[in-house]
């Protein structure tokens, strides 16, 4: 990148941590699972329900002979959906929506490339912040973020404490503005 004279030019390289994968990230098994659940036939209803890490649910179960059959019933149908819960909770597999925006972000048709890490909320903040000359308010956070008021104020009073962001009132509107300090590209 060529930079003209009087332009500042800003790089930030951001190493997300890797999400961190329980011991056992083998993925629950629907077969196991719907095995489990013929176990409740002779008696011991609610015991897939423990296998998936439902625990409260399974003793109610178990107490209630799947609430009286009914529950039973309803597991059978919706066991997939159970397995593929669990699975996703316990982060033994992505979530559906964090995996396509992964893939998105790469394109599609370009073999060989890593999916992406999808950005932490600092992070986001931080790129929010770096396409506004250095600076964000917390509405501006929460476009940028999807997330709520005060999980972004809370978020930028930390970084602030820590003394990675500057606070300041605008001129004249009197908003909040953080300000990255190694960021800032105005004058």
């Amino acid at each position: 990148m060529s930079e003209k004279p009087g332009e500042l030019s800003v790089n930030v390289n951001v190493n997300a941590p890797a999400v961190p994968q329980p011991e056992d990230a083998t993925p629950y098994s629907t077969g196991l699972s719907y095995g489990l659940w013929c176990a409740g036939l002779v008696g011991a209803c609610g015991i897939h329900r423990f296998y998936l890490g439902k625990v409260g649910t399974g003793l109610i179960w178990l107490a209630t002979f799947g609430l009286l059959g009914v529950g039973q019933v309803i597991d059978l149908i919706r066991m997939k959906s159970l397995v593929k819960d669990a699975n996703i909770r316990e982060g033994r597999v992505p979530h559906p929506f964090q995996l396509a925006r992964a893939q998105a972000a790469v394109g599609a048709g370009e073999p060989g490339r890593k999916l992406a890490a999808p950005l932490n909320l600092r992070q986001q903040l931080l790129k929010a912040a770096m396409g506004n000359g250095g600076e964000i308010t917390v509405s501006q956070g929460v476009m940028a973020t999807g997330r709520s008021f005060e999980e972004i104020e809370a978020v930028l009073n930390k970084m602030t404490d820590k003394g990675y962001v500057d606070v300041d009132n605008a001129p004249g509107s009197g908003v909040i503005v953080y300000r990255f300090p190694e960021l800032v590209t105005r004058p």
